[in-house]
């Protein structure tokens, strides 16, 4: 969390004043400003944000792993450490590579998506 508030407050800062001094005179209140100014803006900052998100969310194995070790019941394992579980706990490293690749169909097109809508915007500061 802090690594992202961080990445959001610098974005956030990085918008001129100016901006938002232009949108005060046109009348703008704070809802409209964030929807029509601060949103388009940080865009770009949002799908990045989300692809790194999601591929470290995937391979996040220590906070699983170290805190909880899967309980209760094995309930709480992300792909990580299910292929981990599979490939040692089990004695079966062809279901670990598997549960290991199965995040792949999913992670590709949706890095895929995210990086052609950022190549797409043409907003920048």
């Amino acid at each position: 969390m802090p690594f992202w508030t961080m990445v959001f407050l610098a974005a956030r800062m990085a918008i001129p004043p100016e901006i938002y001094e232009a949108a005060a005179v046109d009348g703008a209140t704070g809802p409209r400003r964030f929807v029509h100014i601060t949103f388009p803006l940080l865009a770009n900052v949002y799908l990045v944000s989300t692809v790194l998100s999601t591929i470290w969310t995937l391979g996040d194995f220590t906070v699983v792993q170290f805190v909880s070790g899967g309980a209760p019941a094995m309930s709480s394992d992300v792909v990580a450490t299910l292929g981990v579980r599979f490939a040692f706990d089990h004695a079966r490293p062809q279901l670990g590579v598997a549960a290991m690749l199965s995040a792949l169909p999913m992670l590709i097109p949706l890095v895929v998506v995210l990086l052609r809508a950022l190549h797409m915007r043409e907003l920048q500061l």
